[in-house]
């Protein structure tokens, strides 16, 4: 995934859950203020490229960022980059 055609929303999802680690769907749907049937859109996308993770409980499903998303996000704020290390 090239940064430059990365959609604004997108960035946003992957920026929200590097700053907090993992967030349940309700709780980054609040907090994104996106329509829950583009947030759905935009995570699917996400998962797809690899860029993220579900982890699934009986109650809430969860979403983080995979390996590869927080590479990718190093990427895009090189200064964020000290967290990975």
């Amino acid at each position: 995934m090239q940064t430059t055609s990365l959609p604004q929303d997108y960035a946003l999802v992957l920026q929200q859950l590097h700053e907090n680690g993992e967030e349940d769907l309700d709780t980054l749907l609040e907090s994104l203020y996106v329509e829950r049937r583009r947030l759905r859109h935009v995570i699917a996308a996400l998962h797809h490229r690899g860029l993220i993770q579900f982890r699934r409980t009986s109650y809430d499903t969860w979403v983080r960022l995979s390996s590869k998303g927080r590479r990718f996000m190093a990427t895009l704020w090189p200064e964020s980059q000290a967290g990975f290390a």
